[in-house]
């Protein structure tokens, strides 16, 4: 895979970021340095991959594998530097093996990878219900969990709004935690709906109280 583009692309997304809606980060003590990790944060904004590049791997001199909608390979020239920049490819809703496999695979080797939780971008903002898919990874692979509460890219380009307005950005880290480790065997649905949950809070308690969950 390449990722020759990773930390170019994240140079310049963060300088845009910071020159133009004065990005900030929060909690960079909490990426790990070494080993695998894997960052979970919600996504109301299709700028929040581009922001969480510069965000998580870029300040520590890794690369952090980004998973992706398969629709972002078709877009004009950003789907091309998505593949030059370490990011992999999901089918939503399809329980795309592949893609797990993936993430198992780069996590045993020691390397950092990204999940958007939700599936999809909330775009209201408000925090939405997560999908399995993190959890499983997270109890398959026993890797440490990095949560991430990303505000106020959703006031940047709100509805279908092709321009940007001022907004202030945030991406802010909480401490790491595990969920229990099971290689091997079924997974009961209860205890991956409980890790689900778990992943979900942490990044709750990282956001804004106008970005929370909806009663």
């Amino acid at each position: 895979m390449r990722s020759w583009f990773y930390h170019p692309g994240a140079a310049i997304i963060g300088f845009v970021s910071r020159l133009l809606w004065g990005a900030r980060i929060e909690g960079l003590e909490h990426l790990p340095r070494s080993g695998p990790f894997i960052v979970v944060a919600n996504h109301c904004s299709n700028l929040d991959p581009l922001m969480m590049g510069w965000a998580t791997g870029h300040q520590i001199g890794r690369v952090v594998h980004f998973m992706a909608k398969i629709e972002m390979r078709g877009w004009p020239i950003i789907g091309w530097l998505a593949t030059q920049s370490g990011v992999y490819f999901v089918r939503r809703g399809e329980g795309d093996r592949a893609a797990q496999r993936f993430s198992l695979a780069a996590l045993a080797a020691g390397a950092p990878i990204a999940i958007f939780p939700e599936g999809t971008r909330s775009r209201n903002g408000h925090l939405k219900a997560g999908k399995a898919g993190a959890a499983l990874i997270a109890m398959r692979s026993g890797a440490p969990i990095v949560p991430a509460g990303v505000s106020g890219t959703h006031r940047i380009f709100p509805g279908r709004s092709r321009w940007p307005r001022a907004s202030r950005a945030l991406v802010r880290f909480g401490e790491p935690f595990t969920l229990p480790h099971q290689p091997d065997g079924r997974l009961d649905r209860q205890d991956l709906a409980d890790g689900t949950e778990r992943i979900m809070r942490a990044i709750e308690t990282l956001l804004p109280e106008d970005q929370r969950r909806l009663a």
